[in-house]
């Protein structure tokens, strides 16, 4: 497990931090679309570039550097591997399963192609281990990272676009993820994420189920954030059943959230208060747009309340 640790440490880690140049949802898209199977249940796309702008993004990049391994990482990709870890990553696409047991991330890279970014992952895996033996191996799409006994996996789309599944060392898996071969197409996701403005920081669609109570059922949802000017608009539809069905959960959800608002602490209450919620035929759309500083107080109120930093 050591070598799928080191495999998506540097890989996702490298796609966590986002990129100082143009974005590329787009061609993580592209790839993504084009790979993805049929039974795929959740897709969502993250613009690195402008999230790097963020408030949000700052104070936690900053976190990064409290763990000791994520720095021995960095500074390998940064010193031994020549690269910028925040300008490597132009776009991110994350896909999983219904269960989210299965998935991967599609990644598109810039100044780092299957080459240069294998020879990383060499580099990276060594640190510490200077007994144990590492090699890297191509075989055409995929990348093999063995370590001792150990042997991981990524792939490829083209040779700047990394695949990195959640199963590093399950190979079949990853083939899985790399060879819908346009069979995600024509899928009812697919029809979904055409409502979806993929050119947003973030946006993304999901169409698996859950009973909310006896008689009410979601069946998915698609939305999009999008951020500007130190803020967060954020534009998310839930599906139903039916229009009926719509109706009474937007009622009830808006019962409840303005119940909360009076109730919640000063961290959490802005936000509340910025949410609208109404019924659209069989959809609830929930509408806010909030300051990102009260997005980011909420967070950390969130996470003091969860014994987190």
């Amino acid at each position: 497990m050591r070598t799928a640790g080191i495999l998506a440490t540097t890989a996702l880690s490298l796609a966590a931090l986002g990129g100082h140049a143009r974005a590329d949802t787009a061609r993580a898209w592209a790839a993504a679309k084009a790979a993805l199977p049929a039974d795929a249940r959740l897709v969502i796309g993250i613009d690195v570039a402008a999230v790097q702008k963020t408030q949000l993004f700052q104070t936690f990049y900053a976190k990064l550097h409290d763990s000791t391994d994520v720095n021995e990482i960095l500074g390998a990709m940064k010193d031994g591997c020549k690269l910028e870890p925040l300008s490597v990553i132009r776009g991110l696409v994350v896909a999983t399963s219904s269960d989210q047991q299965e998935g991967a991330a599609y990644v598109a890279l810039a100044g780092a192609d299957r080459a240069r970014l294998s020879s990383c992952f060499q580099r990276v895996a060594q640190i510490g281990r200077k007994d144990v033996k590492i090699a890297v191996k191509q075989s055409g799409d995929i990348t093999e990272l063995t370590m001792g006994s150990d042997t991981s996996f990524v792939g490829w789309v083209g040779k700047d676009v990394l695949v990195v599944s959640k199963r590093g060392q399950d190979k079949a898996s990853l083939v899985k993820w790399m060879g819908g071969k346009g069979a995600f197409a024509k899928s009812d996701l697919a029809r979904t994420l055409a409502k979806v403005n993929t050119g947003t920081a973030i946006w993304g669609a999901s169409d698996s189920a859950t009973e909310l109570q006896p008689g009410m059922n979601l069946k998915g949802g698609y939305g999009t954030a999008a951020l500007a000017g130190g803020s967060v608009a954020i534009d998310f539809h839930a599906v139903m059943d039916s229009a009926e069905q719509a109706t009474a959960a937007a009622g009830m959800a808006n019962l409840i959230t303005a119940k909360q608002a009076t109730q919640a602490p000063p961290e959490i209450a802005p936000l509340l208060k910025a949410i609208s919620i109404a019924a659209d035929k069989d959809e609830i759309r929930i509408k806010a747009n909030v300051d990102e500083k009260d997005l980011l107080a909420a967070i950390q109120h969130g996470l003091v309340g969860m014994g987190g930093p």
